[in-house]
């Protein structure tokens, strides 16, 4: 019995050391991770929505005034500025969750698209960060049809699929908001 006892010890000794130190460094690096998060995000915003500034966070408002249960979305964060929204979402694709960030101007059109961190497969699903499928949906209404509006990128179809339901999504949600069309 001493024979087990000894090294089981020894190894539960090892975990609890192990342990404290992982939760030691996660609480010394938690704020500096979400300093970086934040200003990733305030850099997409500013992409997406550049005439925006003062952005207030307004996801709970808006998620208590619209229900997105019907939609494979999911919402991150809401933020409002003089110049429009930017709804930060993330919806399946296919190397799991894509995160999304758009920007709808108070012009009821959609400003800008920006993918934030995903999974996809580089080279095939990555093609949907690029500009020349992001650009396709920039000045279109907020109550047009993204799919019949911007057209899927050939052999990434899973990929460009998500981020296309993604800003269809946005765009009902912002006008389930009661802005679009005002």
């Amino acid at each position: 019995m001493r024979e087990i006892a000894k090294p089981a010890l020894s190894l539960v000794l090892i975990c609890v050391i192990i342990t404290f130190f992982v939760a030691l460094t996660y609480n010394v690096t938690k704020s500096t991770i979400r300093e970086r998060e934040l200003e990733e995000l305030n850099a997409a915003m500013a992409e997406v929505l550049p005439e925006g500034s003062n952005f207030e966070n307004i996801t709970d408002k808006i998620l208590s005034e619209v229900t997105v249960d019907d939609t494979d979305i999911n919402v991150d964060g809401v933020y409002e500025s003089d110049a429009g929204f930017v709804f930060n979402v993330r919806v399946s694709g296919y190397g799991g969750d894509v995160a999304v960030i758009v920007g709808i101007g108070s012009d009821n059109t959609v400003h800008g698209v920006q993918l934030g961190s995903n999974k996809e497969t580089p080279s095939l699903g990555k093609q949907a960060e690029e500009p020349f499928f992001t650009s396709r949906f920039k000045s279109l209404d907020v109550n047009a049809s993204i799919e019949d509006n911007v057209d899927t990128i050939s052999g990434v179809t899973i990929t460009s699929s998500a981020v296309k339901r993604a800003v269809q999504d946005v765009c009902d949600l912002y006008n389930g908001y009661g802005k679009g069309g005002q």
